[in-house]
């Protein structure tokens, strides 16, 4: 199966309503909220947070009336993240696969010599954006964010993504200078969190 590089930028933002407010005016459609539990895990012979790639399961979970939209990853997912390939937003390489036993896949990452570092949990709501994936994300221990998400296939794909949802953060009145390139596991540590 061969990946996607996820192109991606994120925005630390203070009023969701008024960020959710310029989405929906601005021609964004609201779809569904959820609750996601991030649960990483390191490599047994390398540091990931030297090599800057990641392993994690996610646990998603609706919220209220929002149904999880129909995906061959819900609602349990394994990732691995490569390292970033931009120096202005997250872009990387990335597999995704769904399982459906969490226990499993838990144990044998365990019994293979990966350790859990952290568990991130984050309240998303999702919009799409003229084929934009938008989320304002509250992560836990972190604070909150806008993201705005494209996969690409390959590097001029790759610049076609980034273009749009740079213009999509200036459309959106955001401050590009204030975009943050670091993960949420990233931040989560920075912060001291365990």
């Amino acid at each position: 199966m061969a990946g996607s590089y996820e192109v991606e930028v994120k925005v630390p933002i203070n009023d969701e309503k008024a960020i959710e407010h310029a989405i929906l005016q601005a021609g964004g459609k609201r779809l569904n909220t959820e609750i996601q539990s991030d649960l990483y895990y390191d490599h047994p012979c390398r540091s990931f947070s030297q090599t800057d790639e990641s392993v994690r399961i996610r646990i998603r979970k609706p919220v209220e009336d929002y149904p999880l939209p129909a995906s061959e990853y819900a609602p349990i997912e394994l990732t691995y993240k490569g390292p970033k390939v931009d120096r202005t937003t997250k872009t990387r390489l990335e597999y995704t696969s769904g399982i459906s036993d969490f226990d499993a896949i838990s144990s044998i990452l365990q019994h293979t010599g990966f350790k859990l570092v952290a568990t991130i949990k984050k309240h998303r709501v999702f919009y799409n954006f003229e084929g934009i994936t938008v989320s304002i994300d509250n992560v836990e221990g972190v604070g909150r964010f806008i993201e705005l998400e494209l996969a690409a296939d390959n590097e001029e794909e790759m610049q076609y993504a980034k273009d749009r949802i740079l213009s999509v953060v200036k459309h959106l009145g955001l401050d590009s200078k204030r975009m943050v390139r670091e993960s949420y596991l990233e931040l989560y540590l920075a912060h001291g969190t365990t």
